[in-house]
């Protein structure tokens, strides 16, 4: 619907739909801010002793969510819950939204980063949802982002996307949460979205062509670009021991404005879009 991961890593992660990922953010006020994407610095030791690097801790999580498979599916699909945050020494992990998209920071300045961004987007057969619509293939949507914390407690992040096959259309998401936490011990974050798309994109998912028209008994229909959405998304973490812990998340999206007035979503009554999940999570050390 935010959202750290390396090489091949991040290729497996962008291919699961909804994928719960972690980024780097402030940490407790207590602690200076952390790059948790870059190795820290040497350790310095005893003269003329050997330096070494503090260990690389790796948190993964893994489980259960209902998503919708698509923009407008009026049913949930279950689907593999995965997260994957790493950090050095005792600096906390990162805090990245369960909507955001699979990033990585090439630039930094302080509590503010810019990189690329990317997204897959499930497909829609001609089967589901209305039968007799044109199918929409699956879509890589590639782009940027740009974030910036305000303080410890406000994360403001926006991306957009444009797709590549499927939709083709772009796409642009922005919101802000308000973070709370205790460095590793837990989290809670809860903030409101907004989705905006153009006129390609809405026609993909909500128009009706004549000849859709004729296939389904539905009214044509061709919506125009703007906003697509409103809603909100939290998280919320607990350490069970130093290793183990629970990870929960769930967004929520209401269709507006030309979205919502299509013919599509008024058929299957589907305006109100609602993912949720469950994870835990196994934290180990890497020493080198």
């Amino acid at each position: 619907m935010s959202y750290r991961i390396v090489g091949a890593l991040a290729l497996v992660v962008a291919a699961v739909p909804a994928t719960a990922q972690e980024r780097a953010g402030p940490p407790a006020p207590s602690a200076a801010a952390p790059d948790v994407l870059a190795d820290q610095p040497l350790i310095p030791t005893e003269p003329g002793q050997q330096k070494r690097r503090e260990p690389l801790r790796v948190r993964v999580g893994l489980g259960p969510q209902l998503v919708p498979g698509f923009p407008g599916n009026d049913a949930l699909r279950l689907t593999p819950m995965i997260s994957v945050a790493r950090a050095r020494g005792d600096t906390p992990f990162g805090f990245g939204a369960p909507d955001d998209g699979t990033t990585v920071a090439l630039i930094r300045r302080g509590r503010t980063e810019f990189g690329p961004t990317v997204e897959l987007q499930g497909r829609r057969r001609t089967d589901d949802i209305v039968p007799g619509l044109p199918a929409v293939s699956r879509t890589v949507e590639l782009g940027g982002y740009a974030q910036t914390w305000t303080d410890d407690r406000l994360r403001w992040h926006g991306e957009v996307r444009k797709g590549l096959g499927g939709h083709e259309g772009w796409i642009g998401q922005f919101g802000v949460d308000y973070v709370r936490r205790d460095r590793d011990a837990w989290l809670f974050a809860l903030g409101p979205r907004v989705v905006v798309t153009d006129t390609r994109y809405q026609r993909a998912w909500f128009g009706v062509s004549p000849e859709a028209a004729a296939r389904t008994g539905l009214a044509t229909y061709a919506p125009d670009g703007g906003v697509q959405s409103l809603g909100a998304t939290g998280r919320a973490f607990y350490a069970l021991t130093p290793r183990w812990g629970v990870q929960a998340q769930a967004v929520y999206a209401r269709l507006i404005d030309d979205a919502a007035r299509s013919p599509v979503i008024r058929r299957v009554n589907s305006q109100n879009q609602l993912s949720a999940g469950l994870a835990l999570t196994y934290t180990f050390s890497i020493r080198r």
